[in-house]
């Protein structure tokens, strides 16, 4: 592959797969000890769990921007431009930059076939072992033990919480996927448990392994109310009061507050990043609709916790596609109380059953269930009209959700 464009370089990553029984963090190894030589960054932090991943990620980074920290992080999947993934000081890194890590891994793998995960996740290591950064902060993709960012012999290790989602891959009950995500945490270093209801598989592994372990609920504390929430961090006496609700979950802050806490003595002003930090995707507001990434039945329930913070007695439209691979019939019970119709959107993938998830909701809900051939169309029915839509399911769909308020903007614009 010696094409300069990046697009042709994400076909040729997607299309050269591994076999079964070519798996594993040993057959990277070589090519990672080529490419990272000393450490990321001064301190590197790594985010696993199951959700809430990408909004510890976004929080710390602020949190350490505002300290004046060089910082570079890598997050998956991305919404809408595949360079949102790898980001130096909040910047994407550029195209160039991408193909040309890209070219060195190729050079540099010589026989072994590599994931598409695999590609990105190295060239991120390749970009940053090129800076001189402060800090660097990796989410986790799927698990954490198999994972290639799990090569990395972090300062930190995050777990946001476990819940049920890629079962096929990880197991079939909490314990299981927790041990398999638990393995981020490295001998002798730093443990963040922000959840209050993590499996014991997490637990006794990061005392097992780690120099200290900082759980939510004992070592740092979230108080809730109606105006906003309080945190305290019992080792540094450390508390904030009335930090403002945003549409990001506080126990992915409070993560995020501990690690800086753990990281720095710089004073900042907490409130400010708090309040300002957005995620797209995560319970973002766009003229009538509401877009979430939410995916698993766990992270529909934070998408329903946020609306009746905000929309107390109002019901929805949903825009609605998930893979079969999800335990969907789980996800439209979480939410259909709220839901008035829904709207089945196709999608480009191969797990996508519109037949199967329109069987589904009508079976569980009883309720008006219309069928579009995209995502797009969806939107543009819905658009600017009286009616409220929750477009959720997926990343795709969020995506293919926000391309189409742009064109439809577009296409208003135009016509105006």
């Amino acid at each position: 592959m010696d094409s300069n464009l990046l697009s042709d370089w994400l076909t040729y990553i997607n299309s050269n797969r591994p076999n079964e029984g070519e798996f594993g963090l040993d057959r990277l190894q070589s090519i990672f000890s080529k490419i990272v030589k000393q450490s990321l960054g001064k301190k590197t932090i790594l985010v696993g769990g199951t959700n809430g991943k990408g909004t510890t990620v976004e929080y710390l980074k602020n949190l350490l921007l505002e300290a004046g920290y060089s910082t570079g992080t890598y997050t998956s999947p991305h919404l809408i431009q595949f360079n949102e993934r790898i980001q130096i000081n909040g910047n994407h890194v550029d195209d160039t930059r991408i193909v040309n890590a890209f070219k060195k891994i190729e050079k540099l793998k010589e026989d072994t076939r590599l994931t598409y995960f695999d590609y990105v996740t190295l060239a991120a290591f390749d970009i940053f072992a090129s800076e001189e950064l402060d800090f660097v902060i990796m989410e986790i993709g799927i698990g954490g033990k198999h994972d290639p960012v799990n090569l990395i012999n972090s300062d930190i290790s995050i777990i946001t919480n476990i819940e049920m989602d890629h079962e096929k891959w990880l197991g079939k009950t909490r314990e299981e996927i927790g041990s398999q995500k638990a393995a981020i945490f490295k001998e002798g270093k730093i443990g963040i448990l922000a959840s209050e209801r993590m499996p014991e598989s997490v637990t006794s592994l990061a005392y097992k392994v780690c120099s200290s372990v900082f759980e939510l609920g004992k070592s740092f504390t979230i108080e809730e109310n109606l105006s906003g929430w309080n945190y305290s961090l019992k080792e540094n006496e450390f508390d904030l009061e009335n930090l403002s609700y945003r549409n990001l979950n506080v126990e992915s802050a409070a993560g995020a507050i501990t690690a800086f806490k753990l990281i720095s003595k710089k004073e900042i002003d907490y409130r400010g990043v708090i309040a300002k930090t957005y995620l797209k995707g995560r319970c973002d507001v766009v003229d009538n609709f509401i877009f979430d990434v939410s995916h698993n039945p766990a992270s529909v329930k934070y998408l329903v916790n946020f609306l009746k913070k905000n929309y107390e007695h109002q019901n929805f439209n949903a825009i609605f596609s998930s893979m079969s691979d999800k335990d969907n019939r789980s996800i439209i019970k979480e939410i259909s109380d709220w839901i008035s119709e829904w709207n089945i959107c196709s999608i480009d993938d191969d797990r996508f059953n519109s037949s199967e998830l329109e069987a589904s909701v009508s079976d569980l809900t009883g309720k008006k269930v219309k069928k579009f051939d995209s995502v797009y169309s969806a939107i543009k029915s819905g658009y600017h009209k009286d009616d409220l839509y929750v477009v959720f399911g997926s990343f795709l769909t969020v995506s293919e959700g926000y391309k189409a308020i742009q064109e439809i903007r577009g296409e208003h614009s135009e016509k105006n």
